[in-house]
């Protein structure tokens, strides 16, 4: 397996995780060729903060697991916006309204999009406690 398809497991993996926990329109966008300090980012939205916060402790958890450690994270705290950088990719988990104001996809237009497979899309819920 290439570097390239290792990375894009992983990213694959991160959406699973988000699409159990609730989260929703799930975007990957390769922008390696736009930056020097990612190939990927994936933009994920969550319906509230605590929602968010779940999210993204669920995908740093899922990817601690696979042997992935963050090097960086932000926002974990507010739940309005988190960052999560892995390094190769970063995750970028978004209360819905947030998400539209940066409207970081746009900034980044210019990569190209990363088909997501249907069978990590129709990742089910898990039942969470912490319901918002």
């Amino acid at each position: 397996m290439s570097e390239k398809e290792k990375v894009l497991e992983k990213l694959f993996k991160c959406v699973k995780t988000a699409m159990e926990k609730r989260g929703s329109d799930p975007v990957i966008l390769n922008v390696s060729g736009l930056n020097s300090f990612a190939d990927y980012f994936l933009f994920v939205s969550g319906s509230s903060d605590r929602r968010v916060k779940t999210i993204a402790e669920a995908i740093k958890t899922a990817m601690k697991e696979e042997g992935v450690k963050a090097i960086g994270s932000e926002g974990l705290r507010e739940g309005r916006w988190a960052l999560i950088d892995f390094g190769p990719f970063i995750v970028h988990v978004f209360y819905e309204d947030a998400r539209k104001i940066f409207d970081l996809e746009g900034l980044w237009s210019d990569g190209e999009r990363v088909e997501i497979p249907q069978e990590v899309l129709k990742a089910r819920p898990q039942n969470l406690k912490e319901e918002a």
